[in-house]
């Protein structure tokens, strides 16, 4: 009897095969299950199950040449925690893989999908490089790699966020910070790879050839408003190649005042201090000098305020004398230097009195002014010598011609 019941059993399950591959649930509310019991105990029943075990497998398979069926693809589930009198939480695992299984990708009881790993901790936790050619939405973890200084080489084409230790690199950016944020990105190619370092005390920045077996650049920090102080209006420059202070150009804006702080309210730019041009100079309004003027010259005489070194050609020279032009000679009180006296001055200093000597033109120059002034005296002197002149001739003309008178009447008697 129990022989023709397992017959009748065996030409059951033939005679159903081939339905089972053609499979489908229909009806209103279609549910297809898999029950697991550990067994059964006489007194007991059915056994429960308990956490640990697999609730089911769900392969895929096909038929080999070696006359059987291989699976390529399984669908598992194992109970994740106790067992309830209502129920239990569960995983769903997938796996594929040849020529043995590898799980790829595991949804928990909470609802935790893991690429890479069969205990994500977030709603998506991949294992593993991600590339996504569409938009992306919500939050970025950061993996703790806090004591790994990894080198260029293990990162490829991908942006990659951890947790890190300041103990932890192999050469450590200049902060005090015990941890921080560390954003690597290798953008693949012949491009550097990237590294930002974010401390609690600024942000530093290193990179370094793709590929290479380690960071060999040193860190740089990036210069916050934290970072740069300097005094308001004062422009900064480099004091070191990496240290920023104050120049000796202030700007408000308005004013630019070169070593000074507090320029002159009536000028544009105030320069305190020598000022050296090389170059050209072109002034399209008035210009003022305060003190002196050298122009070809570094050097100038004492009590002058312009000292040329070469030619000076202009289309009139006007000179505006201090002391008084010298109609002084003119007035009554004049001591006009006899002629004789004169002579004998030329004789003895070789040149006119109260004029300079070549000797002194040749050392000093000659003051324009000074000798047009004295000049002018002179040539009013010469004209006062002329008009005497001039009465003594016509005296002696009016003279001539009394004689000449008296002589004809004489020779006129004879």
């Amino acid at each position: 009897m129990r022989k023709q019941a397992s017959y009748l059993i065996g030409l059951l399950a033939l005679s159903l095969f081939p339905l089972l591959s053609q499979a489908q649930i229909s009806g209103q509310s279609p549910l297809l299950t898999t029950n697991k019991n550990n067994g059964y105990e006489i007194g007991v029943g059915k056994l429960p199950v308990v956490e640990g075990n697999t609730l089911g497998q769900f392969q895929m398979r096909g038929w080999v040449s070696n006359g059987s069926y291989q699976p390529g693809v399984e669908i598992r589930s194992v109970i994740t925690g106790p067992v309830q009198n209502d129920g239990f939480p569960a995983n769903m695992l997938f796996s594929t893989g040849y020529p043995s299984f590898t799980t790829r990708m595991a949804i928990t009881a909470d609802g935790n999908v893991g690429i890479g790993t069969e205990l994500p901790d977030f709603n998506l936790h991949v294992v593993g490089n991600t590339h996504t050619t569409g938009d992306f939405f919500g939050r970025i973890h950061f993996d703790d790699n806090a004591s790994a200084d990894s080198p260029p080489s293990d990162y490829t084409d991908e942006a990659y966020f951890e947790l890190h230790q300041l103990s932890g690199f192999g050469t450590a950016p200049a902060s005090t910070t015990t941890a921080g944020g560390l954003f690597t990105l290798a953008p693949g190619g012949a491009s550097d790879d990237h590294q930002l370092f974010f401390a609690d005390d600024g942000i530093f920045h290193r990179r370094e050839a793709p590929g290479a077996g380690s960071w060999s650049n040193a860190w740089e920090k990036l210069l916050s408003s934290v970072d740069i102080t300097g005094t308001p209006n004062q422009v900064a420059k480099f004091t070191t190649p990496h240290t920023l202070g104050d120049s000796q150009i202030w700007d408000d804006g308005n004013q630019v005042g070169i070593r000074t702080n507090a320029p002159d309210p009536a000028f544009d730019v105030d320069i305190k201090g020598n000022t050296k041009a090389d170059g050209g100079l072109t002034v399209s309004n008035n210009a003022f000098i305060g003190a002196a003027l050298a122009i070809g010259t570094t050097t100038i005489p004492a009590g002058y305020r312009l000292a040329v070194d070469g030619n000076v050609i202009c289309e009139e020279l006007r000179v505006l004398l201090s002391p008084s032009w010298p109609d002084y000679v003119f007035e009554k009180d004049y001591r006009l230097m006899p002629l004789e006296e004169v002579e004998a001055s030329i004789k003895k200093q070789g040149h006119l009195p109260g004029v300079p000597s070549a000797t002194v033109i040749d050392e000093a120059g000659l003051p324009v002014g000074e000798i047009t002034a004295n000049q002018q005296e002179k040539i009013e002197e010469a004209f006062l010598h002329l008009i005497e002149l001039n009465k003594q001739l016509k005296q002696l003309e009016e003279q001539n011609a009394q004689l000449r008178t008296r002589l004809e009447k004489l020779e006129g008697r004879n």
